[in-house]
């Protein structure tokens, strides 16, 4: 069967050689490619440079670009009906469309001018397809890329919720609060990262600490495990412009990577950017308590139209000076679930208010020098980056982007009252007062979504912070010595072992067994090293265990719905409350309910591996429905690491150990000899999934390998060249 729907594919595969004759294009484009599919694209001028961006974008990923704005805009049930309705409900409630047509008010002319160049390719591509992608076919839809900018507008500002933080925390905190009381929501949630403020890890070493006497870079962004993968690799070349590295499927330009002069990478903030208002209503609840008056309610009639019903469903969304009223939580990382809230939270968030514009990637390709990059990246308010840069003048420096707010009261992780006027936002935190450094005398800066507040920092951008593990993991291994290269930078990124699981495993096993095979259980793990390789049948074991105690400790108090909230990402109960429960156990946990857990762990453990219970599975949307699985699956294999090792592989709780987050893209930036850089991604350049490039690259991604990165072409390479029609 899969053979079959294989050969349904092929038809519409992007040609890799020969011409191709386009509407729209005012000069010839020529297009190689190395061996694993990534286009080399040159042109003569930048308005065809984005053109043959588009093209080769739509050629490659047509279904995915259409996917991200349909996300964006509500409009998913137009093609899977009901079971997208809930995903539809709340992109309308909180209205990243309506976010969208302020922020293309703001775009400027060289914006609105590339990015139109951009989606004329993109219909050039759809205008002289042979065939529609093979999604198209199973699904009997036909592509529907709008020429408005603004769903690519809302696509940005997806890409800024996905990345913001902290509304689920502080309503997780709420309901901790009232279920369980204050000081145990403490405990529970001393910090709360999102699990969609997803993380990643970059760092920058100076010459003086690498054999060749210049800097790298390396940065491996952590992202849903998705295919095709969120990036598009590509070589950009024109008049004016030279890139490599990764791009949006919707937008031109590239947006992570290196020019022959500087590189740069980043990493989440994890900043607090958005507040959640508990508002007072009137009776008939149009109307917002504000001070000593009463402020109407804006309404939005959403319609909301669903495959197999001939009218669109109607959904209100009440909004009020803070922004929308939201009527569900959300939880879980790779497959979200929605509960009610019995409460009038309304959201405050800085991506309502500015997002990404189109021509960023130009302008910080064209940086001269660091002051020059610091002002473009200064630019983003939302999503706020921790930017790493590097360049071929040995400069290393570091820069916090983003706004953050000034509340007149509060820290942000709480709900705050909406109509005493007590918690309003003020303004920004300067953006010359966001941290930053230049060349430090340690000779390395790295950031892994950690606190990167300096200890006397007036400001707060966040109380919610990832743990630090992966930071200093870094630190430790960069310290080790001072002649790095791009293989020892590679290496880092693949560490697998877990400082803090170390740490907790020590506490667990000062309980005195009952059995002979809590006994061995036990000393399998007193010699273990904590590293959480596939292989490992320890970690295992270990990861078990401390998901029984969750279940058996923190489940029945909190019940079955909120602890699933709770616990679809792990990372403050594994890594801070936990390890705080074993030293102070007190009305959370004893040595009895210990034990029963470590039984639960080897039942469940039954010699297995990591990777044999924590297995990676890449595949596409429509690998859900039943049939398509052996065609739209990239990868099902054994995956080693956790959400605190380097080699990021975080799971979701709620779907057991699963990896959920994963690095979407490795690379190493050598600015001695930028030849000698290498990068990969999990699969492959394509979205078909009758290319020989769907997956090609998967081998190298699990084993640590990755491929040449450099600037120079292809010595020999298929060729496509676009010429005007």
């Amino acid at each position: 069967m899969s053979d079959q729907l294989r050969a349904m594919a092929r038809p519409s595969l992007f040609p890799e050689e020969g011409t191709l004759q386009l509407d729209g294009l005012e000069r010839p484009v020529t297009i190689r490619r190395d061996p694993f599919g990534v286009p080399r694209i040159e042109a003569e001028t930048l308005d065809d440079l984005w053109f043959a961006q588009g093209v080769v974008t739509a050629g490659e990923r047509l279904f995915q670009v259409e996917l991200a704005l349909r996300v964006a805009t509500g409009r998913l049930a137009e093609i899977f009906g009901e079971r997208t309705f809930e995903d539809d409900r709340f992109i309308r409630t909180i209205g990243l469309h309506r976010a969208a047509a302020r922020h293309v008010q703001a775009w400027t002319e060289e914006d609105q001018h590339l990015h139109g160049r951009f989606r004329n390719g993109l219909r050039a591509w759809i205008d002289a397809a042979p065939a529609v992608p093979v999604e198209y076919t199973l699904l009997d839809l036909t592509p529907d890329l709008p020429d408005d900018p603004l769903p690519y507008a809302a696509a940005f500002a997806y890409l800024a919720w996905s990345l913001s933080s902290n509304w689920e925390s502080e309503l997780l905190r709420a309901e901790l609060d009232e279920r369980l009381g204050r000081e145990a929501a403490e405990l529970l949630m001393p910090s709360a990262p999102s699990a969609r403020g997803q993380g990643s890890n970059d760092w920058v070493v100076a010459g003086s600490k690498t054999a060749s006497g210049m800097p790298l870079l390396a940065n491996d962004p952590h992202l849903l495990a998705t295919q095709p993968g969120p990036w598009l690799e590509l070589h950009l070349r024109a008049p004016g412009y030279e890139a490599r590295g990764v791009a949006l499927p919707f937008s031109p330009g590239i947006i992570l990577g290196a020019t022959p002069h500087h590189a740069w990478g980043v990493t989440n903030v994890t900043g607090d950017v958005q507040d959640l208002y508990e508002e007072t209503l009137n009776d008939d609840g149009t109307a917002a308590r504000y001070r000593d008056g009463w402020e109407p309610l804006i309404l939005h009639e959403e319609r909301i139209g669903l495959r197999g019903e001939p009218e669109p469903r109607t959904v209100t969304v009440r909004e009020t000076r803070h922004g929308p009223i939201l009527t569900h939580g959300t939880a879980g990382v790779l497959r979200t679930t929605y509960r009610p809230i019995d409460r009038h939270y309304a959201l405050r968030w800085t991506g309502h208010e500015s997002a990404l514009r189109p021509s960023l990637p130009l302008e910080v390709a064209r940086a001269r020098d660091v002051e020059e990059f610091r002002q473009a990246v200064l630019q983003i308010g939302c999503p706020g980056q921790n930017f790493v840069y590097a360049d071929v003048d040995g400069t290393i420096a570091y820069q916090c982007t983003g706004w953050y707010p000034l509340r007149e009261a509060g820290d942000g992780t709480r709900p705050v009252p909406g109509s005493t006027g007590e918690h309003e936002w003020l303004g920004w935190i300067p953006l010359d007062e966001l941290p930053a450094e230049t060349n430090p005398d340690r000779g390395f800066i790295a950031t892994a979504n950690h606190d990167i507040q300096p200890a006397d920092y007036p400001y707060v951008i966040a109380k919610d912070f990832h743990l630090p593990f992966r930071k200093q993991r870094i630190e430790e291994l960069i310290e080790r010595h001072d002649r790095h290269d791009v293989a020892s930078m590679r290496a880092i990124q693949m560490d697998t072992i877990s400082r803090p699981s170390l740490e907790t495993a020590s506490l667990l096993l000062r309980i005195e067994t009952r059995s002979d095979e809590q006994a061995s259980a036990v000393k399998l793990l007193g010699a273990w090293d904590g590293d959480l390789r596939a292989d490992s049948a320890e970690a295992a074991l270990f990861n078990l265990w401390c998901a029984a105690i969750a279940r058996r400790a923190v489940e029945p108090k909190m019940g079955e719905e909120l602890f699933s909230a709770y616990d679809s990402w792990r990372e403050i109960f594994q890594g801070a409350v936990l390890p705080r429960m074993l030293r102070d156990p007190v009305g959370w946990l004893d040595d009895d309910l210990l034990r029963a857990a470590l039984d639960d762990a080897i039942e469940g453990a039954d010699g297995k591996t990591w990777g044999e219970i924590h297995r990676l599975l890449i595949a596409h949307p429509l690998a859900s429905i039943p049939g398509l699985e052996p065609l739209f699956t990239a990868a099902d294999v054994a995956f080693g690491g956790d959400e605190q090792t380097v080699a990021q592989a975080g799971f979701d709780g709620s779907l057991g150990f699963r990896p959920a987050v994963i690095p979407s893209w490795r690379v190493v930036w050598d600015l001695g000899d930028l030849e000698r850089s290498l990068g990969v991604v999990p699969t492959g350049v394509s979205g078909n999934p009758a290319s020989a490039h769907w997956n090609d690259q998967l081998e190298l991604y699990l084993g640590g390998g990755a491929k040449p990165y450099g600037f120079a072409p292809p010595p020999t390479a298929p060729t496509l060249t676009l010429l005007p029609s």
